[in-house]
């Protein structure tokens, strides 16, 4: 079978636009795929953080902030201008390569080295995403503060990352299908894994952009991508699943070279970025574990306590204060009558059972059935408050397990 694709003139004027497009957008939206990619980038990186905030006042008149470069949103006002940009470069440089190259008859070459490029930053992003999933470590299980919060108190992104969180085994299953993506390496596995790609992309693309997610520019491009690469065999999919037709995959031809030492130079290249994407990986995500556990570092007087008062006005502890929430060192979040949310630093030491907290320094005790008893001694007599502990496992979220047989919908 001839793999060769077919080149007519708007064929090669989109190719033209692809081509520039997609290898400026893969460049300065690495987004972390192509290991050690930022070093290399560094200069163009760096030429964008002046030049886009100067297209956007100058040539756009945008008027929201364009300074804030890319951070944990992918999706700032930056990113949009410099995306509009590199369209405009794709524009302008399609037009002038098809002045210049007009009798050109065909770009299989260039082709099959753009599809190269799109197949690992797809197949490396999706890894990202999907190894950081196994650790349950993207979207992590509802923390005690979670617990504790009106639904009304969620924003978008919060309630979806609450509920993707909650359960370990899903977020499993989304990691190892994102990590499929590897399969893009293989040439002979490309069309079955780009279906796969693209339907993961559809998924992430919709829940960030229906529940304010600020990675949908990321998201999107993955999606168009893996379409990009489906693209030499839409009519054959299009035969084989809604016409019910035979039909036969079409897989690009691999460029070849007559001196060997391409081959083996290229084979060579091939193994190189793959053991540094690994090592990189293995690194990352150490890392990241390393991080989160510092960061969420659990407190030693972990839980969910309810302040006892039975009828007494305390002077170390605001009368206001209903619940506190000791989960992470160094700071607890209260919960007062009206069940508003504050945060409370303290400190904690562990050898002299003391604990400050609103100023005052209190000694504590812990009970055999979790509760705690706080004691302050002042001049007019001894204050004795007791947080009672709620039991996380009695909350309907947690409590609820598994179950494969259930005669009634179970939905509170």
């Amino acid at each position: 079978m001839n793999n060769q694709l077919y080149w007519t003139t708007t064929n090669k004027v989109l190719f033209r636009f692809a081509f520039i497009f997609i290898i400026c957008f893969i460049i300065v939206f690495n987004n972390e795929a192509y290991p050690c990619f930022n070093v290399l980038t560094k200069p163009i990186t760096s030429l964008f953080h002046d030049f886009t905030p100067w297209f956007a006042k100058n040539i756009l008149h945008y008027t929201y902030d364009y300074t804030i470069f890319s951070n944990g949103s992918g999706d700032t006002s930056y990113d949009w201008v410099t995306l509009s940009i590199l369209i405009l470069l794709g524009v302008l440089g399609s037009v002038l390569w098809s002045l210049i190259d007009r009798n050109r008859k065909e770009y299989n070459h260039l082709y099959y080295w753009l599809t190269v490029l799109i197949r690992y930053y797809i197949a490396f992003m999706l890894f990202n995403y999907g190894a950081i999933k196994l650790l349950h470590a993207q979207m992590p299980p509802p923390s005690l503060n979670r617990l504790m919060q009106p639904l009304h108190e969620f924003s978008p992104m919060g309630l979806a990352w609450t509920y993707l969180g909650f359960s370990k085994g899903y977020n499993i299953f989304m990691g190892i299908v994102e990590i499929s993506a590897l399969l893009l390496l293989f040439r002979r596995t490309v069309t079955i894994v780009a279906l796969i790609t693209m339907a993961t992309s559809i998924n992430i693309m919709t829940v960030n952009y229906f529940f304010d997610v600020p990675v949908k520019l990321v998201s999107t491009a993955l999606f168009l991508l893996s379409l990009f690469l489906l693209l030499p065999n839409i009519k054959t999919l299009y035969a084989f699943f809604i016409l019910g037709k035979p039909a036969e995959i079409r897989t690009i031809d691999k460029t070849e070279y007559s001196k060997p030492w391409i081959k083996k130079g290229l084979i060579a290249l091939k193994v190189i970025v793959i053991i540094v994407f690994a090592v990189t990986q293995y690194f990352s995500l150490t890392n990241t574990q390393k991080m989160i556990a510092d960061y969420f570092k659990k407190s030693t007087i972990n839980g969910i306590f309810k302040v006892d008062r039975q009828g007494k006005s305390f002077k170390s502890i605001p009368n206001e204060w209903n619940y506190i929430i000791f989960e992470f060192e160094g700071t607890a979040v209260i919960r007062d009558t009206n069940y508003q949310k504050g945060y409370q630093q303290f400190l904690l030491d562990e050898k002299t059972k003391e604990i400050t907290i609103n100023n005052f320094k209190l000694n504590y005790s812990i009970q055999k059935n979790g509760d705690i008893i706080l004691t302050k001694s002042f001049t007019e007599g001894t204050e004795e408050i007791k947080l009672i502990k709620q039991n996380k496992e009695d909350m309907e979220l947690i409590k609820r397990g598994f179950n494969l047989i259930q005669e009634y919908p179970y939905n509170r």
